[in-house]
């Protein structure tokens, strides 16, 4: 059930800006024309106020049953009474049409008015003259003229109600249903529902007069209304009508955008289209808006993707240096085809599953500090690990030792771990090489201190843990030392494209999460070492996570950390999750707190009572639990200053071929 408007054409805009500053909430569409199916017959009835010279009831004199202090909504009951059903067997439909009044039937009103206030012989003759002057029928009019003539002229003294001094517009109202062909009777009982509940509007001094039921639209004699009258039958229905069934509600509020939208500037990231009234302009995020990051947050299904994917292309076009982390591969793989040709060379692929590319998470970008590097990987390890908390002191106190003791040699893979741990040889020849003291005194005393019982207890334990990752084929190739790999630093300082497919579903849910883990807190470390140029010089990093919270495990204020730091160093973080509960407390307060701009799609109830506080502007939970696909609400960070308004994402580009093969030979010949 909806409302529908026909409009002149000089009329039209200034009628959506009223309806939607006074209902802010509406949506406002182009209506389609929907022919009537064969099988099915229209029928019509046309109603006439009588006398149109008295008044309606208006909406000010309807008040709600329970709490006589609070009006009701008199049009709840008009509505009613259109309902037809899930069935779709019948459809109603009630058209009040309007013009402006002529002025030969405002002279006639005035005239009516006049003369209804003298003495008639009887009042039934006075009321018999009121309905006969407003009739439609010519002979009626001209008998009440003659009654008229044989009134006696003094005139009564009391106020009457009527019309007499107000703006008045012809009207006619006209009720239609739509039912199958055999289906007369039920169309004349629908019909008959609609002009007996537009008699709530009139008590016992007016009527509305129905026509004869036909399949021709009948053309009648009009009647005058107010616009308080108009106001009254057609509105949009308030909160008290929420008991009407089958009303189509508005399932996305807008909101007005801010007035300094970044729309024209060629460097910055354009992120949807404004969803406002007749507002669909393009918008995007200014540069160094976008180094405070941007989080995306939606169920599945909901268009997060689509809008990553637009952001990594369009800093793809602008020749900036992008990470894209993918733990499904879809996105990843769509990304390829609209990489541009000519940057077909910058691209690195690296694909989980067919271990194309190494990574050694190791080799530390230079200038690197390997305290940070260990404790990177310690930290993503953590976050697959499941360490009881009797034993993880000692077993991270075994597993930090024996990173800082590989860190920066020839043997720099995790695979060298269990050599190092079992292998009392190898462990000799890589104390030899061992610079930092507290690490040399750990092997030399407090590991040989261990009785044989403890330290085979502790190595055991560590070594099923690492197992689960050093035995698997992929991981093997990936971690190989002798392959040159990701380099994170080259890939920040030049500008190159690094798409990583993580997909969960190929390479397990564990190898994926390390995996991730391992290139973030890599990303982190290689964005903190451009400490050793000037901030001026180094070139915009933008890092792309979907499901960000994949690679994070409680406690972990990786992501967090990095958001913080990441700015003065250029990288932006673009990050997408489903549900902020897949973050503990920490990480949620550290990621909102550090991620200037939030999109908020289709959400769950929890998460739409965190995010109502961040987004304000009036919203509520359920509307930000009923946001359509493709649509949402961006809290966006303009010149450092934060507004909330309606959006939508932008459609995908087409694209005129496929790119992926190509982009990934190439990639496998370059660095592979």
């Amino acid at each position: 059930m909806s409302y529908s408007v026909d409009l002149p054409d000089e009329c039209r805009r200034t009628f959506l800006r009223e309806i939607q500053d006074v209902y802010p909430g509406c949506t406002i569409e182009p209506e389609a024309n929907m022919p009537t199916r064969s099988d099915r017959e229209r029928w019509g009835m046309n109603l006439r106020l009588l006398p149109d010279i008295l008044p309606l009831r208006t909406f000010e004199s309807f008040v709600d049953d329970a709490d006589q202090r609070t009006l009701a909504d008199p049009i709840s009951g008009l509505l009613s009474s259109l309902h037809t059903g899930k069935s779709g067997r019948v459809a109603c439909d009630l058209r009040l049409t309007i013009k402006a009044a002529r002025r030969s039937r405002l002279v006639a009103l005035e005239r009516i008015t006049r003369r209804w206030q003298y003495r008639f012989a009887t009042e039934s003759l006075r009321e018999t003259y009121l309905r006969w002057s407003t009739d439609h029928r010519f002979i009626r009019r001209q008998l009440a003229a003659l009654i008229w003539r044989f009134t006696k002229r003094d005139k009564i003294s009391e106020n009457m109600p009527d019309k007499a001094g107000m703006k008045l517009l012809e009207c006619r109202i006209s009720a239609f249903s739509t039912v199958p062909s055999d289906s007369k009777p039920l169309a004349i009982r629908k019909l008959n529902e609609i002009a007996s509940a537009l008699g709530r509007f009139t008590d016992g001094t007016v009527h509305f007069q129905r026509f004869r039921i036909s399949k021709r639209d009948r053309s009648h004699r009009t009647f005058l209304m107010s616009p308080r009258e108009i106001a009254t039958i057609w509105h949009p229905i308030t909160v008290s009508g929420d008991t009407v069934s089958r009303v189509t509600r508005s399932e996305f509020r807008e909101i007005e955008p801010p007035i300094h939208l970044v729309s024209n500037s060629k460097s910055a990231t354009v992120l949807g289209r404004v969803k406002f009234r007749q507002q669909r302009n393009q918008f995007g995020i200014a540069v160094d808006d976008l180094r405070r990051h941007v989080l995306a947050i939606g169920k599945t299904g909901c268009g997060k993707s689509t809008f990553l994917l637009n952001v990594v292309r369009q800093q793809m076009e602008a020749k900036r240096g992008v990470v894209l982390v993918d733990p499904h591969g879809d996105l990843a793989n769509e990304v390829l085809n609209h990489v541009p040709s000519r940057r077909t060379n910058d691209v690195i692929w690296f694909d989980a599953a067919e271990a194309n590319v190494g990574f050694n998470p190791l080799v530390g970008s230079r200038n690197s500090d390997p305290n940070l590097v260990a404790d990177a990987v310690l930290t993503s390890f953590k976050n697959v690990f499941g360490f009881d908390e009797g034993s993880a002191p000692r077993l991270l106190h075994i597993f930090r030792n024996c990173l800082l003791s590989l860190i920066g040699t020839q043997h720099a893979s995790l695979s060298s771990i269990q050599r190092l741990l079992t292998d009392a040889n190898f462990r000799r020849s890589a104390m030899s090489n061992i610079t930092n003291e507290a690490v040399r005194e750990f092997w030399l005393t407090e590991f040989n201190r261990w009785n044989d019982r403890d330290r085979v207890q502790y190595v055991a334990s560590l070594q099923n843990k690492l197992g689960a990752f050093t035995t698997n084929e992929r991981l093997q190739r990936i971690f190989a030392p002798q392959r040159k790999g990701i380099e994170f630093r080259e890939i920040m300082d030049r500008s190159q494209i690094l798409i990583c497919n993580l997909s969960k579903g190929q390479v397990g849910h564990d190898a994926s999460t390390l995996l991730g883990s391992l290139l973030l807190s890599s990303l982190q470390i290689a964005a903190m070492s451009r400490a050793d140029i000037e901030e001026d010089d180094r070139t915009d990093c933008v890092v792309v996570v979907d499901e960000f919270h994949s690679y994070l495990a409680d406690g972990n204020s990786t992501m967090a950390d990095a958001l913080a730091e990441s700015r003065k160093y250029r990288t932006s973080y673009v990050l997408s999750t489903q549900m902020l509960e897949q973050l503990d407390s920490d990480t949620l307060a550290g990621v909102l707190g550090n991620c200037g701009s939030t999109l908020c799609m289709t959400v769950g109830p929890r998460d739409a009572e965190v995010l109502v506080a961040l987004l304000g502007s009036g919203l509520s939970k359920e509307d930000l639990m009923k946001i359509p696909k493709y649509h949402g609400y961006l809290r966006l960070l303009i010149d450092g200053k934060p507004s909330t308004f309606s959006m939508t994402t932008l459609a995908p580009a087409r694209l005129n071929s496929p790119r992926a093969e190509v982009v990934r030979q190439v990639s496998q010949q370059r660095y592979g």
